[in-house]
């Protein structure tokens, strides 16, 4: 009976160890769903809300990523529109005039945009900037700016560059040469040699087939990353 006893208690305190735990885990989880979704609305012109779905399949991709079972690549968050908020909304039509000094760089420009709302993180801006490649190519002036504008097309506007969009179809099999090949003959890189190199360095050596959307300029490293077989 004394055993018995012993055992019941056990278990309960087990129970309890087990439910402390999981409503931990449970809070956390939370916690970085609402993170992840701040996160998210700050680097958009418009309300996106994350699902408790894809906030789901984002953290297990971290984990694996973390535990080495999944190599890293670099993909954008699957995001739902605030059905709420009509697209045409008059605050997309609203203009920001601002106005960049000459010496400005990518700190003042930063700061500049977020006084007037057209971002919401600096993080995020300045890796978007870095990405680019445009730092050293901002362009003083007066300029009026709709918000409804992505960051990515404010600065275009900025540095006066020319965003244009790839389709670029991989072959299953395909090598790092072959790729670089095929982005080399639609002209979204200017050396085969260095992207071959940037895969080597990057450990990158097989790549998902299909039709990838990239939108230039960008980094090879990241447009390696995005090519990237998971």
């Amino acid at each position: 009976m004394n055993n018995f006893n012993r055992g019941k208690l056990f278990f309960i305190k087990f129970l309890q160890v087990l439910l402390s735990i999981l409503f931990f885990l449970a809070l956390v989880f939370v916690i970085k769903w609402r993170i992840d979704s701040l996160y998210l609305n700050s680097i958009s012109n418009r309300k996106v809300q994350l699902s408790i779905v894809d906030e789901f399949t984002k953290t297990a991709n971290e984990i694996l990523v973390a535990t080495g079972l999944k190599d890293e690549k670099s993909v954008k968050p699957i995001v739902a529109l605030d059905e709420g908020k009509e697209e045409n909304e008059d605050d997309d039509n609203t203009k920001a005039k601002i106005t960049i000094p000459e010496g400005t760089n990518v700190d003042g420009l930063g700061e500049i945009l977020m006084s007037k709302g057209l971002i919401k993180d600096l993080n995020a801006y300045k890796a978007l900037v870095d990405d680019m490649q445009i730092g050293n190519k901002i362009v003083p002036g007066t300029y009026d700016l709709n918000k409804g504008l992505k960051v990515r097309e404010i600065l275009a506007k900025i540095s006066n560059t020319n965003l244009k969009t790839y389709n670029i179809n991989i072959n299953e099999g395909a090598t790092p040469a072959d790729v670089a090949k095929t982005l080399m003959d639609n002209g979204v890189i200017v050396s085969q040699q260095a992207f071959v190199d940037s895969c080597n360095n990057l450990g990158v050596t097989a790549f998902a087939p299909g039709t990838h959307e990239i939108l230039m300029p960008s980094k090879v490293a990241n447009i390696i990353k995005s090519l990237a077989k998971n």
